[in-house]
């Protein structure tokens, strides 16, 4: 923990982490319409003019900087972005300089200028966004954060959970400008996880010794034994499918235990953690298959309990030796992994661990090796696992849950698909590296390592460089190294104090915004610097900040350069962390996160679990990816003959001939009534009520996300349809709509918007294709507002296909420019837009095509216009 002396200098230091200026009470103040420049000018002006002028000023122009000539306007003036800067150092002391004790600056002086640059950067972002121009300057967005300090301090762990949840802009996208403001709370929460998170990239000490439990089944079985666990016993292989509960048993004889973990057991000598498995002291040599199995019916688990031996860092790393049961079409077979505790009765808590369910392919004839690998931080931790001994009362130990997700499908034939564990292995506090690279990457060799001052700023200048995108200068680190030079004697060695010091440079705005930089030599005054380019690039393609191949180029003044920005789209896509590119822009824009709201009725739809709906959310993202990869025509999202499906999904959608996990493309015929993201079981099931179809929320999701066109609010004091009225209740959606259309109120609306829902009424509230609704033949037919008849999805499709490509090409390049640039887009880039449409349609409606010329265009390129009419 930081001293309180050390503390206390940080908030004399940074009072950026707690003034509210950033804040309008959490995003809910009303936009003020006005500049405060009454208060610029009785107080803020003179305060300037007495400690900032002498050197920023016409006598002095010290940077080129000149404060006497700034424009105080912020909300419809030039000079926001110098404004910026001049926030940044007041609220990190850099100026007036301490060696110039004629233009101190009092501490009430330097509150007041900043309350007051902070209230007018808050007006002035959403002044501008409300009249359509929209600030140079916006805050990573929490996904973005977190991938940024993932790839900075190179961890695969999730830092954004104390974070509050972030706006949508009308587009869906969550990293619009527009709503990306900052509050005073959230800043100092910055800096909380930015210390975390450097604590858990470093490392002190010599390698910890890796704890390992080699746990065959035997064992297993002996302490089930012990524990006088109810015996079963099996005369065949067939009885295996007729015991519904884990069990251990030995094949060779057929005897064998019923495994049913417990945290307490009433014995004579120990009541509690009596499953403790006790880590080896020397490990073997991995064993031969055994006969002595757990078998794992469907939906069924056992539980291995590690006691309180897991460290608290490094990796948890399982193998475990598994064979599945014959599996018949439409059966699955799966592992998850569970880690957790039980204290007591009221005190229990357990959470998956595994990224992704993985498929056991082999058979128990030949069982083969799975492996996981979960960061120990991610694991839910027992509180008391370190209080005092097993054995005692609140149980402090810690279980590992092995369970078969399972699945005979609907209309699989045979028997349950059972999975067969002989061998487990634990390794915790595993490091691949010693030091691991995160904590190489900070705290590199170096000749001047025993030299605290010159190795504290060689650490400063690597580290900000990567982290602000950007060369750093003395003038940069100078700050910085005095602040080291202020906690230093606070803390006990180098690296804790650096570890503050670099977390204070994460609580940076240089860090936590995207502004325009300018170039040192622009070819245009129009045009972004290269640095700037990297970052859009970055935060485009990999939702991140730039690597060091790109800041490279960018610092050479090379990255704008056609043959080099092409290399390097080509590279970006082919690195893995564009997938991030594929699932942050696909949930956006279909606003795939409704998924996670919609309650499905268990009751109508019993086979429907967190499995199954995982699949249904990863059938867009693997179709977008493949239309990326293969450069494949944006209007195959309308329309395709094929799917990117899985075995479930091919299930659902009474397809045969696919098996396993991964999604693959699979050839279609019409008679599938499926094709393009329209009929995807996801987009169908979250514009549903759980329940049922819901043609007026698949009308308006149609024209928003697919058109571009979405339809007028509804009018207020709107009646809803009365579910509890037995005359509603027996009426298909298509008749609830038409009746709730009678209504003078709700006419004019629902005629643009319910043919569009009412084309897909073939589709049931999970997705499937249905002829019937309550015994009725579906009525899918629908006329458009224009006149144009639909004839369920076949003709919705037709006619987009025919008569809307253009709006769909032109609503496709809208969304991912809006995504892009990260702010809505104007009325005066309409002429932009549709010029990229054209092009795009020459080169074929590729998807991979469209990212380029996104790039390549003037809005990707040029600085952001300030005053513009927001496109409605």
């Amino acid at each position: 923990m930081m001293p309180h002396a050390a503390r206390k200098k940080l908030a004399v230091i940074l009072p950026v982490m707690v003034l509210a200026g950033w804040s309008s009470q959490g995003g809910a103040a009303e936009p003020v319409a006005e500049a405060n420049l009454e208060q610029y000018q009785k107080f803020i002006a003179p305060v300037l003019a007495k400690s900032c002028v002498d050197c920023h000023g016409p006598k002095t122009s010290k940077a080129g900087f000149r404060v006497d000539e700034l424009d105080p306007n912020l909300l419809s003036g030039g000079d926001i972005d110098r404004w910026v800067e001049i926030y940044d150092v007041l609220s990190k002391r850099e100026m007036p300089p301490d060696d110039e004790p004629n233009y101190h600056l009092k501490d009430d002086d330097r509150a007041q200028i900043i309350e007051w640059l902070g209230n007018e950067m808050q007006k002035a972002s959403r002044v501008r966004g409300d009249a359509g121009g929209y600030s140079s300057f916006r805050r990573m967005a929490n996904y973005e954060y977190n991938h940024a300090l993932q790839d900075l301090l190179d961890l695969n762990l999730e830092f954004t959970a104390a974070l509050p949840p972030e706006n949508a802009s009308e587009d869906g996208f969550k990293n619009s400008s527009k709503y990306l403001q900052m509050s005073a709370a959230q800043l100092e929460t910055y800096r909380e996880i930015a210390l975390e998170a450097l604590k858990k990239a470093t490392v002190e000490g010599e390698r910890p010794k890796v704890v390992t439990w080699q746990i065959p089944m035997q064992e297993a079985m002996d302490k089930a034994a012990v524990l006088k666990q109810k015996p079963v016993h099996r005369k065949n292989p067939a009885d295996a499918g007729e015991i519904g509960h884990t069990h251990i048993v030995n094949k060779a004889t057929g005897e064998g235990y019923a495994y049913q973990w417990t945290y307490y057991v009433d014995l004579e000598d120990v009541h509690y953690g009596i499953w403790n498995l006790k880590p080896d002291e020397v490990t073997t040599a991995i064993p031969p298959v055994s006969s002595v199995v757990a078998v794992l019916p469907p939906s069924r688990q056992i539980r291995l309990d590690l006691g309180n031996w897991v460290p608290d860092e490094g990796m948890l790393r399982v193998r475990i030796r598994v064979g599945a049961s014959e599996r018949r079409p439409g059966q699955t077979a799966n592992l998850r992994l569970v880690f957790g505790f039980e204290t007591n009765n009221e005190g229990k808590r357990s959470a998956r661990v595994s990224r992704r369910d993985v498929e056991v392919t082999a058979s128990v004839e030949a069982p083969e090796f799975l492996t996981f690998d979960v960061p120990v931080d991610e694991l839910p931790r027992n509180p008391f696992r370190r209080m005092h001994e097993v054995g005692g009362s609140p149980n402090c130990t810690e279980f590992l849950e092995i369970n078969n997700i399972s699945s005979t499908g609907n209309g699989g034939e045979g028997g349950p698909v059972n999975l067969e564990i002989d061998y487990v292995e634990v390794e915790a506090g595993r490091y691949e590296d010693w030091p691991p690279k995160s904590h190489a990457a900070i705290f590199f060799d170096s000749p001047n390592r025993n030299d605290e001052d010159a190795y504290c700023r060689e650490i400063l200048k690597r580290f900000m460089t990567r982290a602000w995108r950007r060369p750093v200068g003395e003038a940069d680190i100078a700050p910085y190294h005095e602040l080291f030079s202020k906690f230093r004697v606070g803390f006990s060695g180098f690296q804790e104090t650096m570890i503050e010091v670099l977390a204070t440079v994460l609580a940076s705005p240089e860090f936590l915004y995207l502004v325009q930089t300018e170039s040192e030599t622009p070819s245009s005054e129009d045009a972004v610097s290269d640095l700037e380019m990297a970052s859009r690039l970055s935060f485009f393609l990999w939702s991140s900040i730039p690597d060091t191949a790109l800041l490279e180029l960018a610092f050479a003044g090379k990255l704008r350069e056609p043959e080099v920005l092409n290399s390097q789209i080509g590279r970006m896509l082919a690195d893995p962390k564009s997938q991030r590119f594929t699932r942050h822009f696909v949930q956006q824009w279909l606003g795939l996160e409704a998924m996670d709201n919609l309650v499905i009725d268990q009751t109508k739809f019993e086979f429907y679990d967190e499995a199954f709906g995982e699949n249904l959310v990863g059938e867009p993202l693997a179709f977008f990816d493949h239309v990326l990869r293969n450069n494949g025509s944006i209007m195959d999202f309308l329309s395709s003959d094929y799917l990117v499906i899985n075995e479930p999904l091919a299930r659902h959608y009474g397809i045969a001939g696919v098996s396993g996990q991964e999604f693959r493309k699979v050839s279609i015929n019409p008679g599938v009534h499926r094709g393009g993201l329209l009929t995807t079981a996801a987009v169908l099931t979250m514009t549903s009520t759980g329940v049922d179809s819901n043609p007026l929320k698949r009308g308006v999701w149609l024209l928003e996300r697919m058109l571009h066109d979405p339809p007028p609010p509804p009018p207020p004091n709107v009646p809803e349809v009365d579910l509890t009225d037995p005359r509603i209740l027996k009426m298909s959606p298509k008749e609830r709509m038409a009746d709730h259309r009678n209504q003078a109120a709700c006419q004019s609306c629902h005629a643009k918007i319910d043919p569009w829902g009412l084309s897909l009424e073939n589709f049931d509230a999970v997705g499937r294709f249905r002829t019937t609704i309550n015994e009725q033949p579906v009525d899918a037919s629908a006329v458009l507002y224009n006149k144009q008849a639909l004839d369920g999805v076949a003709g919705l499709k037709s006619y987009l296909m025919a008569d809307r490509q253009e709006q769909f090409a032109r609503a496709m390049v809208h969304k991912l420019s809006s995504y892009a640039l990260g702010r809505p887009m104007t009325f005066a880039e309409r002429g932009a837009i549709d010029e990229m449409a054209v092009e795009l349609k020459k080169r074929g409606n590729g998807l991979r095509d469209l990212v380029s010329i996104v790039i390549h265009s003037d809005l990707f390129s040029q600085k952001i216009k300030q005053e513009a009419d927001h496109e409605q």
